[in-house]
């Protein structure tokens, strides 16, 4: 009997040292990295962004788990991830200025802050431009045409607010803003409670629901307005960008070509991510780019050319004020595409 037991305890112990040697290679792969997204509602277009990203994305770096964390708006979005909450998180470069000043929304929460988003992956733009009744264009035929006119430049405060102002300040004109119900804008314009409106595309093709309506209710009624020659040099001066909207995606009936402002979205980190992690995102999102048109139109900007895409994000926004990422910074160094003067803007 006791050699029975003897040889039971000897097989017992035999079993516990080879399970404890084999279960590294049996338990498979080292355990993942989780990289936690901080988006905002699931019904947004931002969502829908970085779920596509996010998918194209593991396709090529299965080697990290994702996951992805909604708020109820950006700004909640930026302070939970400053807060330490995720790893990246969901911002456009107008939101930079209040956030790295702690003022706006972020007065008074510098003392919360366990993180700083810096730029690290720029994701789509939305572009900002002018129109005007028809029967305008004689009368106003540039920006600064506009100063002291009331005009409409979309709801006061938010983001397309704030970049069709700054390029309106770019030339020296000051419009005085109405704010109109943006389902009777059309209304408005015939009307002459204003004289021009203000609207935007994402990626240059799409419209917003109100921007549809607009096209429909003032079809063949509207022209765009864009800036002087001279003001464009002012506006590429301040710092800004303008790129070209083919008209006819506003409304079948109109010629020619608008000049917009554009301004990027994306989903930044903080130092604390590593280099190698944020270079291998950007790597996996280049060599899976193809299947993100499929995600939505609006990425196809991206998809082309993910390196310029994030060159001309950096381009956009103040790297003296946003630091560039290291993995962002390396992985536009091996493209070619990095600026001498931004290796002081190098976030350490």
């Amino acid at each position: 009997m006791k050699k029975g037991m003897i040889a039971v305890l000897i097989a017992a112990t035999i079993a516990v040292l080879v399970a404890g040697c084999t279960a590294p290679e049996q338990g498979g792969a080292k355990e993942k990295k989780t990289i936690t997204w901080a988006a905002i509602d699931p019904a947004s277009y931002g969502y829908r962004v970085v779920s596509g990203i996010v998918d194209t994305i593991k396709a090529k770096a299965p080697e990290y788990e994702y996951a992805i964390k909604p708020y109820s708006s950006t700004t909640a979005a930026i302070k939970g991830f400053c807060k330490g909450e995720a790893d990246l998180t969901y911002a456009a470069e107008l939101a930079f200025p209040d956030l790295y000043n702690f003022t706006g929304p972020y007065k008074g929460f510098e003392s919360e802050v366990k993180q700083m988003p810096v730029q690290t992956l720029w994701t789509y733009t939305m572009e900002t431009f002018i129109l005007i009744p028809k029967e305008k264009a004689d009368e106003i035929k540039s920006w600064s045409d506009l100063n002291g006119k009331r005009v409409y430049l979309t709801p006061a405060g938010y983001m397309n607010h704030i970049n069709i102002r700054r390029g309106l300040s770019a030339v020296g004109a000051e419009p005085e803003h109405v704010e109109v119900d943006s389902k009777f804008v059309c209304k408005a314009l015939e009307e002459g409670t204003i004289v021009a409106t203000a609207l935007y595309t994402t990626a240059r093709t799409s419209l917003p629901t109100w921007g549809q309506e607009l096209g429909i209710s003032c079809k063949g009624k509207l022209v765009p307005l864009n800036p002087s020659p001279e003001e464009i040099k002012k506006i590429e001066e301040a710092g800004l960008q303008l790129v070209e909207i083919d008209a006819k995606k506003i409304d079948p009936e109109m010629e020619g070509v608008i000049y917009g402002i554009p301004f990027y979205f994306g989903y930044h980190a903080s130092v604390k991510l590593p280099e190698q992690d944020v270079y291998r995102i950007l790597k996996a999102l280049e060599e899976n780019a193809d299947k993100l048109p499929s995600v939505d139109p609006g990425l196809k900007p991206l998809a082309d050319d993910v390196a310029k895409f994030q060159y001309l994000g950096v381009k956009a926004t103040n790297p003296s004020l946003v630091p560039i990422h290291p993995g962002l910074a390396k992985y536009l160094k091996e493209k070619g595409l990095w600026e001498k003067e931004w290796d002081k803007y190098i976030a350490k």
